[in-house]
């Protein structure tokens, strides 16, 4: 079972398997979840979380650089939030996984002094962003049914 997909950076729909698709939406999936379980929590104090004003002051001791504390926090919470969404339907996936990346390298710096064991998650969800940034969102997405169609014209 082949079907087209768009390559969403180039413009040239490529063939990929029905199993490749469901495989790169189960990924979204999951990833999406877990940054929209995570940024609810302190973006809007859901799923047992404390709220923004508590991750403010969490962050007001690392010291952020060049813009105050409340930026960073609202900015983190913002991309993890509506980026989980964002993955998960495949819209607009490449650009929203640079966002993540960075969200997620930030993360790793200021929580460094923890060692391995403390970004070995961040990693995780670096890789699986990288592999939506490289190999696309799959031709289960919004973003292959915008633009194959456009393609098709």
């Amino acid at each position: 079972m082949t079907a087209n997909t768009e390559n969403t950076t180039g413009g040239t729909c490529a063939s990929s398997t029905l199993a490749t698709g469901l495989g790169t939406l189960l990924v979204r999936i999951m990833m999406g979840i877990i940054f929209i379980y995570y940024s609810g929590q302190f973006l809007f104090g859901i799923f047992g979380g404390q709220g923004m004003h508590a991750f403010i002051q969490m962050l007001s001791s690392d010291h952020l650089p060049v813009l105050p504390t409340d930026v960073w926090a609202y900015a983190a919470g913002i991309t993890q939030f509506f980026g989980g969404i964002l993955i998960i339907v495949g819209l607009l996936s490449r650009v929203v996984s640079i966002f993540l990346i960075l969200n997620l390298i930030g993360i790793i710096c200021v929580s460094h002094a923890g060692g391995f064991g403390s970004i070995d998650f961040q990693l995780a969800l670096i890789a699986i962003s990288g592999l939506i940034l490289i190999s696309g969102p799959g031709m289960l997405s919004i973003d292959a049914l915008i633009f194959c169609k456009k393609r098709k014209k």
